[in-house]
C-alpha cells in the first residue's frame, strides 16, 4: 500500500463573488492510495466559513490514514473511526470517507453507483453558478451558460440590486434559476426581498438568513412565496431534524458532512421528514470529490455539482457534463482518471 497526500492549486475561470467573499483560486488536497493495482482518491476542499484551511486539512487527513481498515468492505468500522476523530466531520473526514468508498466500488468491481444500489436511476441535471457581478456581465454568462446546454443556473445574491441582475439574466436565459444569498439577509428584509424576485420565475431560494437562526429561517419560509433551501444550517444528520420545520429542502454537501455515508443518511432522513435534497458542493472542486457526490445524485431531486466546471485546471477526469446532464461511465468507483 502506498499513500499519497498533497496540495493542489485551482484556478477559477472567471473570479467567483458570494456576498461573504471574492475567490480567484483555491488549494485542495488530494490523497489517493495505490494497492493491488488499483488506484483510489479522496479530496478534501477547505471552507473558510468553518474555519477550514488547506494547511489544516491536509495535516488531518495525513494524520486520517490509519483510521482506513485492512479490508476495502469494511466501511462501518472507518464510519465509527471517522466519528470519532472528526465529531464535527467536514472536509477532511470527506476525503478519507470518499476515498474508501473508491477503493471498496473498486475492489467490488462495479462503479460507486452501481455499489451504492444506485444504478441505473437517471440523475438530475446540474446547475451551473454564476457569482456575483454587475448585471450584464452575469446577463452574459447565463447567455454562455446556455449556449453550452445548461438547463438550470444557481444565481448568487447578496446586498446588490436583485432585480437588475435577475432582469439581465432573464433576458438572456430561458430556464430554471435558483437563488443563493448565502445568509446575506436578514429574518425582516428576507420576505420582501424574495417577493420581490417572484416574477422572474425563481425555483427556490437557498439559505437566505444567517445559519445559526433557525428561527429567523423559519420565519421567513412561513412568509415566503417561494420555497427555502437550507444550506450552511445542514451540515450534518442532526441538523435535519431540527431543520424540518424551517425549510423545504437541504443542501447536503460531502465537503461539509465529511463524505458519502453521512451524506447518504441525511439523504434517507430528509425524505423522511418530506424534505427534498440538493447535493452540492463547493466552489472549486476537483472532479475527484465532485464524481463522489455526482454517484449519489440519483437519490435526490436537485444536484448542484460544478464545482470542477467552474475552474481552469482540473487533474482529473471522472464523471463529464453534457449540456448540463452527467455522463457516467463503466469504469469501477468514482471513474478518475488522471487528466492526460
Amino acid at each position: 500500500m502506498k499513500w499519497t497526500v498533497r496540495t493542489v492549486l485551482l484556478h477559477l475561470e472567471v473570479p467567483f463573488a458570494i456576498s461573504r467573499h471574492v475567490r480567484t483560486e483555491k488549494r485542495v488536497v488530494i490523497v489517493e492510495l495505490e494497492e493491488g493495482g488499483r488506484t483510489s482518491r479522496g479530496e478534501a476542499s477547505p471552507d473558510a466559513f468553518f474555519g477550514e484551511t488547506t494547511e489544516a486539512l491536509e495535516a488531518a487527513v495525513r494524520d486520517a490514514i490509519v483510521l482506513v481498515p485492512g479490508d476495502p468492505r469494511d466501511l462501518a468500522t472507518l464510519r465509527s473511526r471517522l466519528d470519532e476523530r472528526f465529531p464535527h466531520r467536514g472536509a477532511a473526514a470527506a476525503a478519507i470517507d470518499i476515498l474508501a468508498h473508491d477503493r471498496a466500488a473498486q475492489a467490488a468491481g462495479v462503479p460507486l453507483r452501481t455499489f451504492l444500489g444506485l444504478a441505473p436511476a437517471a440523475a438530475p441535471p446540474t446547475s451551473f453558478t454564476l457569482g456575483i457581478a454587475e448585471p450584464e456581465v452575469m446577463g452574459e454568462r447565463a447567455a454562455a451558460a446556455a449556449a453550452k446546454g445548461f438547463e438550470v443556473l444557481k444565481v448568487k445574491l447578496g446586498k446588490t440590486d436583485d432585480a437588475a441582475i435577475l432582469g439581465a439574466i432573464r433576458d438572456r436565459f430561458a430556464g430554471t434559476i435558483r437563488v443563493d444569498p448565502n445568509a446575506a439577509w436578514t429574518p425582516q428584509e428576507a420576505p420582501a426581498r424574495i417577493e420581490a424576485i417572484v416574477r422572474f420565475g425563481i425555483e427556490f431560494v437557498e439559505q437566505p438568513v444567517d445559519p445559526a437562526d433557525i428561527d429567523g429561517l423559519r420565519y421567513v419560509r412561513e412568509r415566503s412565496p417561494l420555497p427555502i433551501v437550507a444550506d450552511e444550517a445542514a451540515v450534518r444528520l442532526a441538523d435535519v431534524d431540527r431543520l424540518a420545520t424551517a425549510c423545504d429542502g437541504v443542501n447536503v454537501k460531502l465537503m461539509k458532512c465529511g463524505g458519502v455515508a453521512e451524506a447518504r443518511d441525511m439523504i434517507a432522513r430528509a425524505h423522511e421528514l418530506g424534505l427534498k435534497v440538493m447535493l452540492g458542493c463547493r466552489a472549486a472542486e476537483t472532479s475527484v470529490g465532485i464524481a463522489a457526490a455526482a454517484h449519489l445524485a440519483p437519490s435526490v431531486e436537485w444536484a448542484d455539482l460544478d464545482g470542477n466546471l467552474l475552474i481552469t485546471d482540473d487533474p482529473f477526469v471522472a464523471v463529464p457534463v453534457e449540456r448540463g446532464r452527467f455522463v457516467f461511465s463503466d469504469r469501477p468507483g468514482l471513474g478518475a482518471m488522471l487528466r492526460t
